[in-house]
């Protein structure tokens, strides 16, 4: 058999999806849930360019039966990116029952398959495929839409995942070097974008048979396949050595508004906030750029939900205002004793801080000023 450079970009990419999914399955990597994740993620990828290198090579027609094969398993990709992302955002994801719903299209959708295709003599699955002689390009254009929805959906859902997690992390960290995920999120934009081209394919396949050719069509495959892998590759193995997530806990408290201060505090909450300001004031953790709700409550020797409601409840707070409170105080205190040749990104350092677009808007809303005009007000 002949293959093309399209054909042998195709292999290469399957490859190296097998050869990620081995490596994520050895005893010292499989441990992690997000390496098991991933590593079924880049398997159901692998099915979905194989049904792209049956189309370009011509065996989809020798073997109708392995036809739709790849399409039905890459089906399974989407709800596992998803939960994927959230393997890699909270470091107490566990894997549920309840997470086997996001198998679902995959089922509804395989048995439509089998009556429609499967199931039919091998004289009409040859039909079908020359009638629709394209990988991925279904009989039934609703059918077709309904799979690219699907899809396109679950990249919205986990793209709104990440960004609202990026919020949170940034509510919580002021160093997010280690803390962000924005190469997965970028990843899904561009994965979503290609879905959204292959959505506008599908249809016009439809009404133009000739629209573009089956070569065309694999090619485009090709390269977006090869693409993807690569920068996954880069990425996506890094990350679990570099990046803990963040506790369920943590995210729910940087997303929820500070409630009222109780018109009472209990006995408890007092005592242990009497307790905090005297080792945020000795101690001075809020120092600490990376410093979290559960670092600060092992600190203080208590649990970290207790930490947090008393934060919220007598304080009025959450944990995030509370640290940035700390820190802003002690920038306004270093700016007003600074010296000529001290910059301002030096003390945003010294403060805690380590996001420049974090410290200035913070600075401003709890003075009003930026922190050059501050300087420049107390210098005079």
């Amino acid at each position: 058999m002949y293959l093309t450079l399209v054909d042998l970009l195709l292999a290469t990419s399957i490859i190296q999806s097998l050869g990620l999914a081995v490596f994520l399955l050895l005893p010292e990597t499989f441990r992690l849930i997000s390496n098991r994740l991933l590593a079924a993620s880049v398997l159901t990828f692998a099915a979905g360019l194989g049904e792209f290198f049956l189309y370009s090579t011509g065996l989809a027609l020798e073997h109708p039966n392995l036809a739709y094969l790849g399409t039905l398993v890459g089906l399974l990709q989407a709800g596992l990116l998803y939960v994927y992302a959230q393997s890699l955002m909270y470091r107490d994801f566990r894997l549920l029952p309840q997470h086997a719903l996001h198998t679902l299209p995959f089922w509804v959708i395989s048995a439509i398959f089998l009556v429609e295709y499967y199931l039919q003599p091998t004289e009409v699955k040859l039909e079908i495929l020359v009638d629709r002689d394209h990988p991925g390009v279904l009989t039934s254009p609703l059918l077709a839409v309904a799979i690219h929805l699907v899809f396109l959906g679950y990249l919205w859902a986990t793209i709104h995942a990440l960004t609202r997690f990026g919020t949170s992390v940034r509510q919580l960290f002021s160093n997010l070097e280690n803390k962000q995920l924005a190469w997965l999120r970028t990843l899904l934009i561009l994965y979503a974008i290609a879905w959204l081209i292959s959505l506008f394919y599908c249809l016009s396949a439809h009404i133009y048979r000739d629209l573009v050719s089956v070569t065309a069509v694999s090619a485009v495959g090709a390269i977006s396949g090869f693409l993807f892998i690569n920068y996954l590759l880069i990425n996506a193995l890094r990350q679990p050595s570099i990046f803990s997530g963040l506790s369920t806990d943590e995210v729910q408290l940087a997303e929820s508004e500070a409630p009222g201060r109780a018109a009472l505090v209990s006995a408890e909450n007092a005592a242990l906030l009497r307790h905090l300001d005297r080792h945020m004031a000795e101690a001075r953790p809020y120092l600490d750029a990376n410093l979290s709700v559960d670092q600060l409550a092992r600190q203080l020797g208590v649990p970290s939900r207790e930490l947090s409601r008393a934060i919220n409840e007598g304080l009025g707070k959450n944990f995030f205002e509370l640290v940035s409170d700390y820190r802003i105080a002690e920038a306004r205190r270093q700016l007003e004793a600074a010296e000529a040749g001290t910059t301002i990104l030096q003390v945003m350092y010294d403060s805690g801080f380590n996001s420049k677009s974090v410290f200035n808007t913070a600075f401003k809303k709890a003075t009003g000023m930026t922190p050059s005009a501050y300087r420049a007000q107390h210098s005079a």
